[in-house]
């Protein structure tokens, strides 16, 4: 691999370290608490664990896209990761009607560091779609 492409690679693997190391106390916090762990947990776990497994097999190119989903899934308070599922509330307003719209608020600073990692990627992949 090329260096630009060791790098993101090697971003992609700190991620989901980061995403391991806190499930990890996740795990270690229910354990030892009487906090319970949810079915987000599990399927946050799974998709780390899918994306783990694509960085181990070493294919970027999948690793981008099931990293991203995983995390964008996580910014909006679809899987879990941390412990209590903390998270920011906001609502917005369709005419009379309120949409609850929430997002974790480790999710998106997860999510900022992986756009980081993958700005050339994704920058390339904004050109192709407008650039036509």
């Amino acid at each position: 691999m090329q260096r630009a492409q060791l790098k993101e690679f090697y971003g992609y693997g700190l991620i989901l370290a980061v995403l391991t190391t806190v499930q990890m106390y996740s795990i270690y916090v229910a354990t030892t608490t009487d906090l319970i762990l949810t079915w987000k947990h599990y399927v946050g776990f799974g998709a780390t664990a899918l994306a783990g497994i694509l960085w181990a097999f070493r294919k970027p190119q999948y690793l981008f896209y099931a990293l991203g989903l995983t995390l964008v899934l996580g910014y909006e308070n679809l899987i879990g990761f941390t412990p209590t599922l903390d998270f920011t509330a906001t609502r917005y307003y369709f005419n009379n009607m309120a949409f609850p719209v929430s997002y974790q608020d480790f999710s998106m600073y997860m999510l900022l560091i992986w756009a980081y990692v993958a700005h050339a990627r994704l920058r390339t992949m904004v050109q192709s779609l407008l650039v036509k």
